[in-house]
C-alpha cells in the first residue's frame, strides 16, 4: 500500500472484523501476537464475538482502500484499553492516536473517570513513549507479565 496516497477512514469495530484484526495484530512491528498465542490466552472469535455483541468490548478500526490497517479495543466493564495495533506501513500518520482517542471517548462516556492499560516498561518500545506523550501516567503497578499499568484521568 502507498501510505501517501491512501486515505484512512474510521468506523466502529464489528464482531465480524475479528479475523482481520487478528491479521493486523500479528503484523505489528514491535509487539506482534499470533492467532495461536492469542487463543492460548483465551482470545478467540468464539470468546470475543459475544463481548462485542453485548457491548462489553467496543472499538474502532481504521481502514485504507477497504482494508483494516489498525484497530483499538476497550472494555466497557473495566475501563481498560485492551489493545491498539497499527500496521507498520501506517505508523507515524496519526492512525494510532486517532483510534486511541476514539476508544478513550467511548470509555469515558461509559462513566469512567479513569482508564487504564498495560504497556511495556521498555523505553525502546514505541508504545512506552506514545502513551506517556498522550497523558497516560504510570501507576507504580505492573501486571503479571511485567507490563506497567498506566492510567488516564478524565479532564
Amino acid at each position: 500500500m502507498n501510505k501517501i496516497n491512501s486515505s484512512v477512514t474510521y468506523r466502529r469495530t464489528l464482531a465480524s472484523d475479528f479475523k482481520k484484526c487478528l491479521e493486523v495484530r500479528s503484523k505489528t512491528r514491535q509487539n506482534p501476537a499470533s492467532a495461536e498465542f492469542l487463543a492460548s490466552i483465551g482470545i478467540t472469535k468464539e470468546t470475543q464475538t459475544p463481548l462485542y455483541n453485548d457491548g462489553s468490548l467496543v472499538g474502532f478500526v481504521a481502514e485504507s482502500n477497504n482494508e483494516i490497517i489498525g484497530f483499538c479495543t476497550g472494555v466497557t466493564t473495566t475501563g481498560e484499553v485492551q489493545v491498539l495495533a497499527v500496521l507498520p506501513d501506517f505508523e507515524g500518520m496519526g492512525v494510532g492516536k486517532a483510534l486511541l482517542q476514539k476508544v478513550v471517548e467511548l470509555l469515558f462516556d461509559s462513566g469512567f473517570d479513569k482508564l487504564w492499560l498495560a504497556a511495556s516498561p521498555d523505553p525502546e518500545i514505541r508504545a512506552h513513549g506514545f502513551y506517556r506523550h498522550l497523558g497516560w501516567e504510570f501507576t507504580g503497578k505492573t501486571d503479571d507479565i511485567g507490563d506497567q499499568i498506566l492510567e488516564l484521568a478524565a479532564k
